[in-house]
């Protein structure tokens, strides 16, 4: 019976930064190097406390193949990371911030080997789920510190690794671009592991926080982010310190709840180089340019989503297909092609993996014959069908798909909803992309406040025959919300505060983001799918408050959306479905 092929996640990174953390990741794999005789004869013997570990990492790096599991690089952990024994060759080799206990824990030195690995100084043998170390690796262990070949590799290094190339094209133009212009046009958009917060909101967030004390500010700029934000953050942190980007802060003048402004800034803002440009040129093969090889892996054509088997196959051979034709392929012939190999998929869906293909920083044209292949990619493994799991798409995918389809006028970016209204980990963000689509799609006027005491969002019409304000609350919740009487309490107390407007009871006034013309409100939860005595609760509320509420699906959201982007629903409409009950469209 053949080995169930273990399923790891490559080419995107979100934590390390450091370029000698890097270098030392990598010497640990060259037995000539100060840093491999330093983990093996001390580091090791001296951090890791059991006995059987100690013995068995000590081996490992003794032994005469070339190579390391990914167990032996990366070790373990525990529920609490801080206090996690250090039990792998890498958390060993790199000291933690402050040097509190001497080592990293097991998920900073996946990021080392994820990163080494990304840049080609590592390579991945997946049958045994172990590394070993690359002609191009061994030359960056042995490359002088902060000398000019050892910048010369990591710049071609950095040339072959896609993201830092889409990174660099985005920057192409001159523009001065923060981590969220850049997250939300890098990797896989529309799904959970590429996710940006809205830039105008987190602005939003930043002008309404109070100034004092500041830690208040310093929290939201340093941990409200997507995880392509982080992405962008890192990836443009490692190419401002090879001088091809520039780190710039930016400024914004941000009205507030009040009707005054303030002055904020985004310090993750970055502009590109005439170093940056020369690299980019050559990633292109311009003039007299050879084009740098790019490297490529099936781990990275998607990230954490359900299905990530199944879109990363189909990904891969997508690209495959188009690096095989000599000519343009439409989606009607990439539809056919994919057929042949077992995949079954509508247009949108192909469109969707082509455009996150071309934003991981994949040259491809988009032209009226098609889709052309214009780039150079070293050969890539692509598993077997039935190696790793059955290749069915699932539940997720199909309703992804479908949505894909159906959805002809709103930006597929938003189906990424479906999936972080599952995920309670992305609640804030969740918050902020259900914001963002009822103001930008259904046009709605307001602001997310989230906070405390505050609700989620406050919304409202303006220009209709009778305007009215919404008062939101939204739940990630993974098996379907069903508005427990504390969260009905809750969007109770606010609509009780909207209509008695009193700041004694509550001196933030978040009812003031509401112009003074609007009487009438409604109240309203979202969430991925309702469950439950939803119903009993939204009439208790509505008695006790003489308002109207109602829930709405994630997926009714999106469709009520393209409804009203194709004109065949009003907001006066969706405000006569405010009946106590769920929204359908």
């Amino acid at each position: 019976m053949a080995t169930k092929r273990v399923v790891r996640t490559f080419g995107w990174i979100q934590n390390p930064g450091k370029f000698e953390n890097l270098k030392r990741t990598v010497q640990v794999f060259d037995e000539n190097s100060k840093v491999y005789k330093e983990v093996r004869d001390i580091k090791i013997p001296n951090l890791v406390k059991d006995k059987d570990v100690r013995t068995t990492l000590i081996a490992a790096m003794n032994r005469l193949e070339n190579y390391y599991s990914y167990k032996e690089l990366v070790g373990t952990g525990t529920s609490v990371r801080a206090q996690a024994p250090c039990d792998a060759i890498i958390q060993a080799a790199i000291q933690d911030q402050g040097n509190k206990k001497g080592y990293i824990d097991n998920w900073s030195s996946d990021g080392f080997v994820r990163w080494a690995h990304a840049l080609g100084f590592l390579e991945y043998n997946s049958d045994k789920d172990s590394f070993y170390l690359t002609d191009i690796g061994l030359e960056y262990s042995r490359s002088t510190d902060d000398s000019l070949n050892e910048k010369i590799i990591l710049i071609e290094a950095l040339s072959s690794y896609p993201p830092a190339i889409r990174i660099l094209t985005l920057l192409e133009n001159g523009e001065h671009l923060t981590k969220f212009d850049l997250g939300k046009q890098l990797g896989f958009s529309g799904e959970s592991g590429f996710t940006s917060l809205p830039q105008n909101l987190f602005l939003d967030a930043l002008a309404n926080a109070p100034s004092s004390p500041p830690t208040i500010k310093n929290s939201i700029r340093s941990d409200w982010e997507g995880s392509a934000d982080k992405y962008a953050r890192m990836i443009s942190g490692w190419l401002v310190k090879m001088g091809l980007v520039a780190q710039g802060r930016k400024n914004f003048v941000v009205p507030t709840v009040g009707g005054s402004t303030r002055n904020e800034y985004i310090s993750h803002a970055f502009k590109i180089t005439k170093d940056g440009l020369d690299v980019l040129r050559r990633a292109k093969g311009a003039s007299k340019h050879v084009r740098v090889p790019k490297r490529v892996y099936w781990e990275m054509f998607a990230t954490n989503i359900n299905d990530r088997v199944y879109v990363r196959t189909r990904r891969a051979y997508t690209l495959y297909l188009l690096m095989r034709s000599n000519t343009a392929l439409n989606t009607v012939q990439l539809q056919v092609k994919l057929k042949a190999l077992g995949f079954e998929e509508l247009e949108e869906t192909i469109e969707n993996d082509v455009k996150g293909l071309i934003n991981s920083g994949i040259f491809i044209n988009v032209t009226n014959k098609g889709y052309h292949f214009k780039d150079t990619i070293k050969p890539f493994e692509i598993p077997e069908f039935g190696v790793t799991e059955p290749l069915v798409k699932g539940e997720m995918e199909k309703k992804k798909s479908d949505l894909r389809h159906k959805l002809k006028h709103v930006p597929h970016e938003y189906i990424e909803l479906i999936e972080i209204a599952q995920d309670s980990k992305q609640n804030r963000l969740f918050e902020f992309k259900v914001v963002e689509f009822l103001k930008e799609v259904y046009d709605y006027n307001g602001k997310h406040l989230g906070g405390s005491r505050k609700p989620d969002g406050a919304l409202y019409t303006n220009g209709l025959k009778t305007d009215y304000g919404i008062i939101l609350d939204t739940k990630a919740y993974k098996d379907g919300y069903s508005l427990p009487i504390s969260q009905a309490d809750e969007m109770q107390r606010y609509v009780d505060e909207n209509n008695n407007r009193n700041a004694i009871i509550n001196p933030n006034e978040w009812w003031k983001v509401y112009p003074n013309s609007i009487l009438d409100f409604k109240f309203l939860f979202v969430s991925g799918f309702f469950k439950g005595d939803y119903k009993k609760q939204l009439a208790r509320v509505s008695n006790l408050t003489k308002r109207k509420g109602a829930v709405l699906s994630v997926e009714q959201l999106l469709l009520g959306g393209e409804k009203i982007k194709d004109g065949s629903l009003t907001l006066e409409d969706v405000g006569d479905k405010f009946n106590n009950d769920e929204i359908i469209f």
